[in-house]
């Protein structure tokens, strides 16, 4: 196999296991899926996409559902865990800095620029202020 071969298919592996670990699709829905994020740049062909899948079931990175529908499991997770966005790390402190350096970030926008989205930062704001209020 190319190295070029290789590069693809490790790229659509991660791509896979990103899709869903963020909620069970059936092979089609992932081909469909890659190919609307490529902006119809990259539509991977079943012959492709299905054989990994089988791959990845045997390896115990995903599962099959009785609907046929493919999900993560918490070791293709574990695979994946550097690309995922820390808020879904399941680590509080990382939460935590992730606020900090938001309420930095937000310090520094042009009022403005802020305005429009006011009522749902503040929204979001008292939400969170409920659940830390009830810890």
């Amino acid at each position: 196999m190319s190295e070029l071969i290789a590069k693809q298919k490790g790229r659509l592996r991660n791509i896979i296991l990103w899709l869903l670990w963020q909620s069970p699709r059936r092979g089609i829905d992932i081909i469909d899926d890659i190919y609307k994020m490529s902006w119809g740049w990259w539509k991977p062909s079943p012959g492709s996409v299905y054989p990994l899948l089988n791959k990845m079931v045997e390896e115990g990175v995903i599962e099959k559902l009785d609907d046929g529908k493919y999900k993560i499991t918490e070791k293709g997770i574990a695979e994946i865990k550097d690309f995922l966005p820390v808020r879904y790390s399941g680590s509080i402190e990382d939460s935590v800095q992730e606020l900090e350096g938001l309420s930095e970030y937000f310090k520094e926008i042009d009022k403005d620029k802020l305005h429009p989205y006011k009522e749902r930062l503040l929204n979001a704001i008292r939400e969170i202020e409920k659940v830390v209020l009830n810890a």
